[in-house]
């Protein structure tokens, strides 16, 4: 999943008050495919991982009259995050679950499906509700064809939220993370100070019908807007790393001088683009580079200059916020939940994005550091 400084100005201020200091200055990155570059590491086996970002509608059915008393304020609670792939990008939101799980005294533990697949992703969601989860909270593949997979949780009586990647046609209770649209705008602000005379910018992503990406994706092209830069193309590579290097080099070969820049709008976009432009001799002098979210890699192609910005979400708040919501919906119901953590009526809490740069990403992973995190 973005852009963060700066920061957006419309951010909310919704979680001051649930949310620990320091977290609030970590920014984090979307749902994303596993990158070539780096091991994926989480919790359960199949764990770790995308990032994907907020809806900019409200949920059309939310099931918020289902909980209005206390689901279970007696016993242990056991919550499940369901990510929508593997890739570091999740290792930040692993440690925020955690962290709320410890403050709380609950259990809680996540995982992912390898591939990105929807298929996959629902038999994980089926296997936390045979084992008794009293809340789920899901990064959704594809907003529609997630939709029955959140409405048959909550069809159990079981908490059901999204986060990072909604569904907002299902009736989830929540959605949690990234509004998109604004990230991609920050990323399309970013362009233009890079482009201030303008020029063309290729776009490459895991899956276009994903609702965070095409949110980035119009977000970028709003930032732009005006400014005589211009969105020619966007590809698609499935969420496959080896095939995102080729699509830009693809791109390279069938634009060449025509194009001024590249983004990439996943995680794992960044590190390939840079692969590509380091392959050959002179390429990445000739080319702006924006992406998405804070992978070790690239945090260090920006050390070394090699990404111009990068758009970074905030996954650590994703856990956390996650976490503690499901766990008080079934200690205090949802009425009492909403209040304490001062959730908006439409739904959505935006956790805010943060633009990174060459010349700040020593500060960002200062920050970083203060929370027991490396990346995001």
């Amino acid at each position: 999943m973005r852009t963060r400084s700066g920061r957006l100005s419309r951010r909310p201020l919704l979680m001051a008050a649930t949310v620990l200091p320091l977290s609030l200055l970590l920014t984090s990155c979307s749902t994303e495919a596993p990158s070539s570059n780096s091991a994926p590491s989480g919790a359960s086996g199949t764990s770790s991982s995308t990032g994907t970002g907020t809806s900019s509608a409200s949920s059309s059915g939310p099931a918020t009259s289902l909980f209005t008393t206390p689901r279970k304020p007696d016993g242990e609670i056991s919550i499940q995050i369901v990510t929508n792939g593997i890739s570091p990008f999740w290792d930040p939101m692993a440690a925020g679950m955690k962290k709320a799980a410890a403050e709380l005294g609950c259990k809680a533990d996540w995982s992912g499906p390898a591939n990105s697949e929807v298929g996959a992703q629902k038999q994980m969601v089926e296997s936390a509700l045979a084992k008794g989860a009293d809340g789920i909270a899901v990064s959704c593949i594809d907003p529609d064809a997630s939709v029955p997979i959140v409405d048959t949780v909550l069809d159990k009586n079981v908490p059901m939220i999204t986060f990072d990647s909604d569904a907002p046609k299902s009736r989830r209770l929540v959605y949690i993370g990234t509004n998109n649209f604004n990230a991609g705008k920050a990323a399309g602000e970013a362009a233009v100070k890079l482009l201030p005379n303008g020029g063309k910018f290729v776009a490459f992503v895991g899956n276009i019908s994903a609702a965070n990406a095409r949110e980035r994706r119009d977000g970028f092209v709003e930032g732009i807007k005006g400014h005589n830069i211009e969105l020619i193309d966007t590809i698609d590579d499935q969420k496959d790393a080896a095939r995102a290097r080729r699509n830009v080099e693809d791109a390279i070969a069938k634009h060449g001088d025509k194009v001024q820049g590249f983004l990439g709008l996943y995680s794992y976009n960044g590190p390939q683009i840079v692969n590509a432009l380091l392959g050959q001799k002179g390429l990445r002098e000739k080319y702006k580079v924006i992406a998405f979210d804070a992978e070790p890699v690239t945090l260090q192609q920006l050390e070394k200059g090699n990404v111009d910005a990068t758009v970074v979400q905030k996954p650590f708040e994703f856990g956390y916020l996650s976490t503690k919501l499901l766990y008080l919906i079934n200690k205090k119901g949802w009425p009492a939940a909403k209040e304490e953590m001062k959730i908006p009526d439409n739904g959505l809490v935006d956790t805010g994005v943060e633009v990174v740069t060459p010349a700040t990403v020593k500060a960002y992973k200062e920050q970083l550091l203060k929370i027991g995190i490396k990346s995001s």
